[in-house]
């Protein structure tokens, strides 16, 4: 089976763009960086699983106590 270049479009539309902004919704209810987030999932997101997985890590990880 191969991908063809239209698909391609798609798969990389999943792989890094879906995941990246789910990060920055993330981000924000976290009071994390959203910018930063957005960027280490997307560029993650290019290897196919590493920007779902950096997601569902972000999931797991207690949300930061907003500085004063």
């Amino acid at each position: 089976m191969s991908i063809g270049g239209d698909v391609l479009v798609y798969v990389f539309l999943l792989t890094a763009v879906a995941p990246a902004i789910l990060a920055i919704r993330l981000a924000a209810k976290q009071n994390r960086s959203r910018l930063t987030s957005a960027v280490v999932t997307f560029v993650l997101g290019f290897t196919w699983v590493g920007g779902w997985v950096y997601l569902a890590i972000m999931n797991l990880m207690q949300p930061k106590e907003p500085t004063q």
